[in-house]
């Protein structure tokens, strides 16, 4: 469950991403949610705007796994893109 200073709000599920850019500043929180005792896994991936877009508006999106296209490759269950 995503919340932040700007009012964005979000709760992604099983193979859902979360995209946030902090530019010049966010407060957010992030607070995994599972029913009972279910075993949770998350990944982070920081990226180093370059110095022309590190004071941009801060932004947040969210995209449900249903939403996120899936590539068919010859010899392969898919992948996700």
């Amino acid at each position: 469950e995503h919340g932040d200073h700007v009012g964005n709000k979000g709760v992604i599920g099983p193979g859902g991403v979360q995209w946030m850019t902090a530019g010049r500043g966010i407060v957010h929180s992030e607070f995994p949610k599972s029913k009972g005792d279910e075993m949770l896994w998350g990944f982070q991936l920081w990226i180093n705007l370059p110095a022309k877009d590190k004071m941009c508006r801060p932004r947040y999106q969210d995209y449900q796994a249903d939403s996120i296209p899936v590539a068919e490759v010859s010899g392969s269950t898919g992948c996700s893109v």
